[in-house]
């Protein structure tokens, strides 16, 4: 079956669930069911999975995995400094667009909802960008206290929501809550959105998160936490910068536990034995699970949402939308 141009060029697929839902399974099955009518392209939302070389602890979709899908949006940032909200959305936004002049379907899949709604409502995001140097200018680490107050008098609600001590989120927050780029400038022109919502029972989601953890553990992670401590030496970046630093790997889940620990018990993450590992288990599969709730709750956000169980759905609503 052959999908008139003017028909799909400017569909806009969005699949959006909680870590460890199937969002990954699901995507790649819609994909393959979409291939006898049109080429589907995965744009990654995954905040996580933007950085290099952190690959079993992100659960990034491996080669195999893809089945000869094309994905986009992983693996394009060095984690030594963050990957900012509107490099990726700019980069996305170019592959959206590279998709639709090509006749392809691109299919937004993540659990990051700041990515997903940036691109599903085109937001202004570099007004924000050059918001935040300004304020980073005028509120410098010193004064994150003055910041946050200055956030808590504009958006008391938004405030509530953020540790005041947590600067780089203060000061993300404030450039958003200043340059209005949450308001966006509304949908793309003549563009159509299907946004699919994926979701499990929070006690089902708690048990599927610690099985991932220990997936990942059989599969190398204690390996690609080794590697990634030789390759920026962050055992002596957390001692001298701790919080402060800006390498991303100690500021994601999965991840910084491992380091934390260390620090804790004052010796080097290759010095962690099993006693110290079943700790890092523990912390990293609490905090994962208090992070997809908050992804559950995210659900209200999304304009639209259509939650469904199985590709089979997700199929006929697609389907429907292209004719």
């Amino acid at each position: 079956m052959d999908v008139p141009a003017d028909s799909s060029s400017r569909l806009l697929v969005a699949l959006y669930g909680p870590t460890s839902s199937g969002k990954t399974r699901l995507s790649i099955d819609l994909c393959l069911r979409l291939l006898p009518i049109i080429e589907p392209v995965v744009i990654s939302a995954d905040s996580r999975q933007v950085y290099r070389y952190m690959d079993i602890g992100t659960s990034k979709t491996t080669v195999d995995e893809m089945q000869g899908i094309r994905h986009e949006m992983i693996s394009v940032a060095d984690p030594a400094r963050k990957f900012e909200l509107e490099s990726y959305v700019r980069e996305a936004r170019r592959h959206i667009e590279q998709c639709w002049s090509a006749g392809q379907l691109p299919i937004i899949v993540g659990g990051t909802v700041v990515y997903v709604k940036s691109l599903l409502e085109n937001w202004e995001v570099d007004r924000a960008a050059a918001m935040r140097e300004t304020l980073r200018r005028d509120f410098p680490r010193g004064m994150a206290q003055d910041a946050y107050q200055t956030l808590r008098r504009l958006d008391r609600k938004l405030a509530a929501r953020i540790h005041p001590n947590n600067y780089d989120v203060v000061i993300n927050a404030l450039a958003r809550v200043m340059s209005d780029s949450a308001a966006a400038s509304g949908p793309h022109e003549k563009v159509r959105t299907l946004v699919f919502g994926l979701d499990r029972p929070a006690r089902e989601l708690d048990a599927r998160v610690a099985q991932t953890f220990d997936r990942q553990i059989q599969t190398g992670l204690l390996d690609e936490v080794l590697d990634l401590n030789s390759r920026y030496d962050l055992d002596d970046e957390l001692r001298r910068r701790g919080k402060r630093t800006r390498n991303q790997v100690l500021h994601t889940h999965g991840y910084r536990e491992f380091w934390e620990l260390a620090l804790e018990r004052q010796k080097s993450v290759r010095s962690l034995n099993a006693s110290d590992l079943s700790i890092v288990r523990q912390r990293v599969v609490d905090h994962i699970q208090a992070y997809t709730r908050r992804q559950r709750g995210a659900f209200r956000k999304l304009r639209g949402v259509r939650m469904i169980r199985t590709a089979d759905r997700a199929h006929q609503l697609v389907r429907a939308a292209l004719r």
